[in-house]
């Protein structure tokens, strides 16, 4: 409990410096554009690389694959279903923003040092499922709600999935794991040294990004939101905590993963597909608040 708490208050620190820093107009907005340019391509593998190296393949990760799709289709149906009779720009939002995680950037980063190395390949492997639903059915669904013709496209998907660094990270180590390869010692130090700047640089951008600009309105609005995405997602964790025969400590990666915020590529989606960018941005500020505190308290009862 004490590594947790230490932990949550050196990572809250580390966003209200970015975020402070940024009032401050030391740093700006576009300085962020670095930072997750490093973390995309540099820092972000590396963790992966980090923590797989010592990867024993076991039955039980292909629950976390599984869990995965069900967790996003349960939010993807739940989402669509509340926002049926809404415009199309609130039912992007939910589309994009209700049944996405952000792994790579927040959760691994938040959770590094606290989990097992099966707990952090558990990680790992839900993200592969998050990434293929977002860039895959969430496209098609998002094409069908504002009536243009952007179907599922498999050479799209494949692009999204292994263009990104971090994805194509996981992969490679699940295959030396399946081949029993271990990656020479220079290597795994300096993917160690790497990753070790991970945190400091995802959480910083975070803060930088970090913006609120709520109205009694959009409170409510957020309010509703956050109340169907925790509510349905505690409902999956109990499922995946008693249900599901996974070891502890994948059974609480997985619990713990439920909490986390939305994925940070979410507005950028949104907007792309011709929602409310500047809305589902809010609303990605306020799940790293809500995501910090529901992450805490899920480590800590499953622990």
């Amino acid at each position: 409990m004490q590594n947790v708490l230490i932990q949550t208050v050196v990572y809250v620190t580390l966003l209200g410096l970015g975020f402070g820093f940024k009032k401050a107009g030391i740093f700006r907005v576009e300085d962020s554009t670095f930072l997750k340019s490093a973390i995309l391509y540099l820092t972000m593998p590396a963790t992966a690389v980090n923590g797989m190296k010592a990867l024993e393949l076991q039955p039980s990760f292909l629950w976390c694959l599984l869990i995965g799709f069900v967790t996003c289709t349960v939010l993807t149906v739940v989402g669509l279903f509340t926002a049926r009779h809404s415009s199309p720009s609130r039912r992007l939002l939910y589309l994009f923003s209700l049944n996405s995680f952000n792994v790579g950037n927040f959760a691994i980063p938040f959770l590094t040092g606290l989990l097992s190395d099966n707990g952090f390949a558990a990680l790992c492997l839900f993200d592969i499922a998050v990434a293929i639903y977002l860039y895959g059915i969430s496209y098609t669904l998002a094409g069908t709600i504002t009536g243009q013709d952007g179907g599922f496209s498999l050479g799209r998907l494949v692009k999204k999935i292994f263009t990104s660094p971090i994805t194509d990270a996981y992969l490679i180590m699940l295959v030396l794991a399946a081949v029993q390869i271990r990656l020479p010692a220079p290597l795994l130090r300096l993917a160690e040294v790497m990753s070790n700047a991970n945190p400091f640089l995802a959480m910083l951008s975070i803060g930088i990004l970090f913006e609120l600009r709520l109205d009694r309105q959009s409170l409510a609005e957020y309010l509703r939101f956050f109340a169907l995405r925790y509510g349905t997602a505690l409902v999956v964790a109990l499922g995946v905590y008693f249900l599901v025969p996974l070891p502890a400590d994948i059974r609480q990666a997985i619990c713990v993963l439920l909490m986390a915020p939305v994925a940070s590529i979410a507005p950028l989606l949104t907007k792309n597909a011709g929602g409310d960018g500047a809305q589902a941005a809010q609303v990605n500020s306020l799940s790293i608040l809500t995501g910090i505190v529901m992450m805490v308290v899920m480590y800590t009862v499953t622990g």
